[in-house]
């Protein structure tokens, strides 16, 4: 029986073996040995997620499969679509949570299943927002598994934002053993379904504490009229002793590689605008009197907004890339497995006598 404490929150413990994803000794997330920042300059999305969930770059022929697979399974039965009109959650993360738990998958083996819940995540969030909003669903198109998803967001085609949300989406596929992740391990540990685990993981990605900051940090950069403004922002709450969205990361202690290149790409699009520069601003400010880098959140938030994308679609889109990464873990842990049931230890009280 354990009689002393971890750290709290398991921060800085090894609890398991992984060959998926860690960060090297310079900052940089590597997906499989590969850095993240560089198959996201380089390589399409399907090739990143064949890579994550499979163990390796794929050939034209695997491509071509996979391909196939996470973008030919988009449309939803009429009966999903009937129960969506009935319901019509407006929280997305809750809408996913509910039909991807619901869905009657074809599929009965682990990889082609779990091929399917991601294939058809972006349905799910497209139908379940346009319904909440009164709108018709919109059917799939042919393109990439990035260009369908930017398209049944925005109701628009558009190669080079769909490019740009394509590179976003690699860099969010996967990042170890976060609370997700770990969420998803522990529930595929009792060996439950891939839809169980993954249902799992979804309901602790909506928790604050670990998605969602990137809308967070959207509204407050829009509201500057200058740098200065953006400072004095950021002055006032780190007087004030508040939480800044978007800096601080359990992982990166310097600079989040992934941030950096996002901030390349968003300059890219929108050039020397007053967003872009209030978001450096504030960014050089909290290092500077913090010591805290600036995380993926922080650029993701103005560059979805940039590229057309609206607010209440960013944490999905999460989901949307890290479903894969889920995938992964689901495949990892069931191949080795031992329960995960830690102990803990007990501070109440002793010897009560029942009245």
């Amino acid at each position: 029986m354990a009689d002393t404490l971890v750290p709290k929150g398991l921060d800085g413990v090894a609890v398991d073996v992984t060959a998926i994803a860690t960060t090297d000794e310079s900052g940089n997330l590597l997906y499989r040995g590969y850095r993240a920042i560089d198959l996201a300059a380089r390589k399409s999305f399907e090739e990143v997620a064949h890579l994550v969930l499979l163990g390796s770059l794929p050939d034209q022929k695997q491509l071509a499969d996979f391909r196939a697979k996470i973008t030919g399974n988009h449309s939803l039965s009429n009966e999903i679509i009937d129960t969506m009109r009935e319901l019509k959650q407006v929280n997305l993360m809750d809408a996913m949570r509910s039909f991807a738990s619901i869905y009657p998958y074809a599929s009965k083996e682990t990889v082609p299943l779990l091929l399917e819940i991601a294939s058809r995540f972006p349905q799910i969030l497209s139908s379940s927002a346009r319904i909440s909003d009164g709108e018709e669903p919109l059917k799939p198109i042919r393109g990439t598994y990035s260009e369908n998803l930017y398209y049944l967001l925005t109701g628009t085609e558009n190669k080079q934002h769909s490019r740009a949300l394509e590179k976003l989406l690699i860099l969010y596929m996967e990042h170890e053993f976060n609370a997700s992740t770990f969420a998803l391990r522990v529930a595929a540990s009792t060996l439950t379904d891939p839809v169980s685990a993954i249902v799992a993981a979804l309901s602790t990605l909506k928790g604050p504490l670990h998605g969602g900051a990137n809308s967070e940090v959207l509204t407050y950069l829009l509201n500057f009229k200058s740098e200065a403004d953006a400072i004095r922002f950021a002055e006032q709450k780190l007087e004030k002793k508040e939480k800044i969205m978007g800096f601080g990361h359990r992982i990166y202690k310097t600079k989040d590689p992934r941030a950096q290149f996002v901030k390349g790409e968003l300059k890219k699009l929108i050039g020397d605008s007053i967003a872009y520069h209030s978001a450096t601003a504030i960014e050089e400010y909290v290092w500077n009197r913090k010591s805290l880098p600036a995380n993926l959140d922080f650029y993701a938030a103005l560059y979805l907004h940039t590229i057309g994308i609206k607010e209440k679609y960013y944490l999905p889109i999460f989901a949307c890339s890290r479903v894969f990464g889920w995938g992964a873990h689901y495949i990892e842990q069931t191949a080795n497995n031992k329960i995960i049931r830690p102990t803990s230890v007990y501070t109440g009280p002793k010897g009560l006598e029942v009245p």
